[in-house]
């Protein structure tokens, strides 16, 4: 019986700190365009494969990374409102 009470008490424990704790990621409001294709409210890293217009459409800015992953160092910030032509092998992180 001891085991048992000691085991609910872990779980419920765990629950609390679950519910305690907020998510890191969040989706930006508005939407980006990359090459004529609309990307609902995104979040966190995109990759750009290949040339391309982006226009950021959202209510924070886009920072464009000189590598994929969003790993390399920003080489170039996009307001919002503003459209851009962004190099091939980059990546861009809203959020």
């Amino acid at each position: 019986m001891r085991h048992i009470s000691s085991t609910l008490a872990t779980l419920a424990a765990a629950g609390v700190l679950a519910l305690a704790v907020p998510g890191s990621a969040y989706a930006t409001n508005g939407f980006l365009v990359i090459d004529g294709i609309v990307h609902t409210r995104p979040s966190g890293c995109i990759e750009i494969p290949q040339l391309s217009s982006v226009f950021n459409v959202t209510d924070v800015p886009a920072l464009v990374h000189n590598v994929p992953g969003c790993a390399g160092g920003v080489v170039q910030i996009i307001p919002p409102g503003l459209a851009v032509q962004v190099p091939g092998t980059h990546s861009i992180f809203l959020g």
